[in-house]
């Protein structure tokens, strides 16, 4: 994947995870990975863990990511959690569409319960 096109995933990537409420992103300095802290989508979705959250939301979204668990050891008194997005070998437009459902599922969560 050439540089332009990685900088043209992540800030299409960046610009949607910007847009969902309950998403707290922090930039990386150099990556195809983004770290998005979710913890108040977390919380909100009453998960029991983080295998809970993951496959509530790729069930319900069609989005896959990884959990804290799956890129290091959580901290021990570690209290936010994080999720791990990808975008190496994926098309802008599946980017795009995932997000948008990402987006749409935590909508219907804000509806439901308070942030």
């Amino acid at each position: 994947m050439n540089h332009v096109r990685i900088i043209l995933f992540s800030m299409v990537e960046l610009k949607l995870l910007k847009e969902i409420k309950g998403i707290q992103l922090y930039i990386p300095n150099s990556t195809f990975y983004l770290f998005p802290d979710v913890t108040s989508i977390y919380n909100s979705m009453n998960a029991q863990s983080y295998e809970d959250f993951r496959l509530r939301v790729l069930r319900e979204t069609g989005v896959s990511f990884c959990t804290r668990e799956h890129f290091g050891t959580p901290f021990k008194d570690e209290k936010r959690k994080y999720i791990r997005f990808a975008y190496s070998g994926i098309s802008i437009n599946n980017i795009q569409n995932g997000l948008k459902k990402l987006k749409n599922f935590c909508a219907e969560l804000e509806t439901s319960t308070i942030f």
